[in-house]
């Protein structure tokens, strides 16, 4: 069987795209085929200019003198073709549009009635079977329902077949080294749609099913992370009629004494300051503001400044980072028993302010410099 898979993505095979792409081509190997993988940003394109010359002037062959030529070669003796790319605005990046408008040498322009519906039949008598991947900053699936609806009508005649669609629904997880773990049963999902492709013919119910699934368990708090990253690299909200925010409590704080053990939320704390490292804060000044709820709840905030770390019980005025959590999910994350990103993204606790701040802490609190 020839497989040509199209990556259609800006990045290429650094974008989320490529992942969910890569592990379906393993199980088109591991079931005895060998995709060829063309990427789109590396080729030179141009757009069409429908001019018609390719149904009229030379049936078949483009007027452009561009890349689209060979992989026009490669497409009409392809038994499957893979089309990858992001969701773009509901649809498309230019990029595959350019790739899909310039497929028109591979049809002729005849129009004729095939099944229940009119359409442009094949040139070269093949039938063209397709698989559509693609992954969105979304959490919900529903985003895709424009795409899937385009593959499904170029692919609506007797000629042409869509075997399955892998629509991942908060992409980016993908490539968050800390959630590698939590995602793997998606790429172990499309891997087995690629086996079943080979095997079957098409990809299965049941793991149809499964790769419907949206990433993010919980989309309130993917959209928390997908904000606070955003607001990380400073990029401020435009707000237009936002109701005017309630002032916050604030309560004198008074310095922690030295923590009894490492039990409690409160002795954790407290007990920050002497896992502190100056050397990896350099001249960072912030507040990270905990408020504890559930067993052990309580107001407390460490700040650092000129290379010193202070932890205080009570409400900071203008804290860096606000962190809300139970004691216990603290307690976990801080002990290595639960991974702080998976817990962030099932809601577990909710973060407000510079995410960047939250993220540093493992490098801040790793103890100070050994020498």
């Amino acid at each position: 069987m020839k497989i040509i898979a199209v990556n259609g993505s800006p990045r290429g095979a650094k974008g989320n795209t490529d992942v969910i792409l890569q592990a379906f081509c393993e199980g088109l190997r591991e079931a005895g085929e060998d995709p060829e993988i063309i990427y789109l940003k590396d080729k030179t394109i141009k757009h069409c200019i429908g001019c018609f010359s390719c149904w009229s002037k030379t049936p078949g062959i483009c007027v452009h003198k561009d890349d689209m030529a060979g992989i026009l070669d490669k497409l009409k003796d392809a038994n499957l073709i893979i089309g990858a790319m992001p969701l773009y605005i509901y649809s498309v990046p230019g990029l595959f549009k350019d790739f899909m408008d310039r497929m028109i040498p591979l049809i002729q322009p005849q129009i004729e009635k095939r099944g229940d519906h009119f359409i442009h039949p094949p040139r070269y008598g093949k039938p063209m079977r397709f698989v559509l991947i693609s992954n969105a900053g979304f959490p919900e699936g529903h985003h895709f329902d424009a795409l899937k609806q385009t593959f499904r009508l170029l692919t609506d005649g007797p000629d042409s077949e869509l075997l399955g669609t892998i629509c991942c629904a908060g992409g980016p997880i993908l490539t968050i080294p800390a959630m590698k773990d939590k995602v793997q049963w998606y790429l172990d999902a499309a891997k087995k749609a690629g086996s079943e492709i080979v095997s079957e013919g098409r990809i299965s119910q049941e793991t149809q099913a499964a790769l419907a699934r949206p990433l993010p368990p919980d989309p309130g708090a993917y959209a928390d992370m997908v904000n606070l990253y955003w607001e990380s690299l400073g990029v401020e909200r435009i707000a237009f009629d936002e109701p005017i925010a309630e002032t916050k409590a604030v309560t004198e704080g008074v310095a922690l004494p030295p923590p009894a053990s490492t039990e409690t939320i409160r002795d954790l704390i407290a007990g920050m300051p002497l896992a502190f490292n100056a050397k990896a804060a350099g001249d960072l000044e912030a507040v990270a503001q905990f408020d504890i709820t559930d067993e052990e709840p309580g107001d407390y905030y460490i700040t650092v400044a000129d290379g010193v770390c202070h932890a205080f019980e009570g409400k900071h005025a203008d804290p860096t980072v606000t962190i809300r959590t139970p004691a216990d999910v603290w307690l976990k994350i801080s002990r290595g028993e639960m991974n702080g990103a998976a817990a962030f993204m099932k809601g577990k606790y909710k973060v407000s302010g510079k995410l960047d701040l939250l993220m540093k802490m493992a490098k801040l609190f790793s103890g100070p410099p050994k020498g």
